[in-house]
């Protein structure tokens, strides 16, 4: 047998017809750009996030880059953000001039430490930026609560937790502003690249607004210096199709989660963390071992995908030394990045498959 980390063929297939003719209206009309795909989307994907503004944009990084911009995060301003993060999270950060500060993963669950974002705070901390990793929401109450006695805004990048559930609420809206990239892997994913940022506040959507068309207040008229970030008419008539089935996607990979949960449970090997006030939508089911580099050669070897989500801490990246940029001991953040590998957990796994990854990962570690 040979299953894929991740298989885009097969939900591909299933809307197949329903999309060709969604294009097909798209590109009869030749309104390729803010139409009524995208007003749509907006619409229907704030109110799914109980969120009053949803606002689509080019990518998930112009979606962290628009944010900050609209809070007035700029030069030589700090941001605080755990260390295991995709790089994405970071270019922005730099791109607006600011300076990203690390700090540990907490133990136990994939939100940063408290503790240690609260001895990062310093007088130039003008954000903290949260991701929901693999997707299951942060801590969110604590790192609000922590950040207003503060008086900082928390960015709560939910890219990887498309219709996660944090204390009966979608995990988008928690913080000041929610960030979040639409791109082909993602829950809830564009066939090309795509973003939206979600807000309660008036005023940094309307911000958000100006500033993904070049700053324009009207045509030609540019009340300030933007960006171009928009989100096509395509992308948005396709996410449209795709969003009534995200609950029923999401519940599919919890069904895995919870199969690999039960037959994991006596294996020398750590499962994601699972919390009773957080419903994880598992864009990653990631287990950690310090065997993971045999475990990964003998999947492998059985044909199955499997992926590592991040092998490197930000602050390990050549691009990071190559800035000179400050050294960091994170010992969670690190552990982790060592010992993590992912499953196949897609919502279009057969049940077969799931059989298949189960045996396999059980015999390797039965082996004398």
């Amino acid at each position: 047998m040979n299953i894929p980390l991740l298989d885009l063929t097969r939900k591909y297939r299933q809307i197949e017809p329903d999309l060709r003719a969604r294009w097909d209206e798209t590109l009869t009309s030749m309104r390729l750009l803010n139409g009524p795909q995208l007003a749509g989307f907006e619409r229907e994907f704030g109110a799914f996030c109980g969120v009053q503004h949803a606002i689509g944009v080019a990518s998930g990084t112009d979606a962290i880059f628009l944010s900050l911009r609209a809070l007035g995060i700029g030069e030589d301003d700090e941001v605080i953000l755990a260390a295991h993060a995709p790089a994405p999270v970071i270019e922005p950060i730099f791109s607006v001039g600011a300076k990203p500060v690390l700090v540990d993963k907490a133990a136990g669950d994939y939100g940063p430490d408290l503790g240690s974002v609260r001895a990062a705070i310093s007088p130039r901390t003008r954000a903290i930026l949260a991701v929901h990793m693999l997707g299951l929401p942060c801590d969110m109450d604590s790192l609000v609560r922590l950040a207003g006695e503060n008086n900082i805004p928390v960015i709560e990048d939910a890219s990887q937790a498309q219709g996660a559930v944090y204390k009966g609420e979608r995990a988008a809206g928690l913080g000041r502003i929610t960030p979040m990239s639409l791109g082909p892997v993602k829950n809830l994913a564009c066939y090309g690249d795509g973003g939206v940022v979600l807000t309660n506040d008036d005023k940094l959507a309307e911000s958000v607004r100006l500033l993904r068309v070049h700053g324009q207040a009207e045509k030609y008229n540019h009340k300030i210096y933007g960006w171009n970030s928009r989100l096509d008419e395509l992308q948005a008539g396709m996410l449209r199709l795709k969003l009534p089935t995200l609950d029923r996607d999401n519940a599919r990979r919890g069904e895995i989660a919870a199969r690999y949960d039960d037959a994991f449970r006596n294996l020398p090997l750590r499962t994601p963390p699972v919390f009773s006030d957080r419903t994880s939508v598992y864009h990653q089911y990631a287990i950690e071992t310090p065997d993971r580099e045999p475990l990964k050669k003998f999947l492998d070897a059985k044909g199955i995908g499997n992926g590592i989500y991040y092998p490197l801490c930000l602050h390990h990246h050549e691009s990071w030394i190559a800035k000179k940029l400050p050294k960091y001991s994170l010992p969670e953040a690190e552990r982790y990045a060592r010992e993590n590998l992912a499953l196949p957990v897609f919502a279009e796994l057969r049940d077969d498959e799931v059989d298949y990854i189960i045996a396999a990962v059980r015999e390797y570690f039965s082996r004398d």
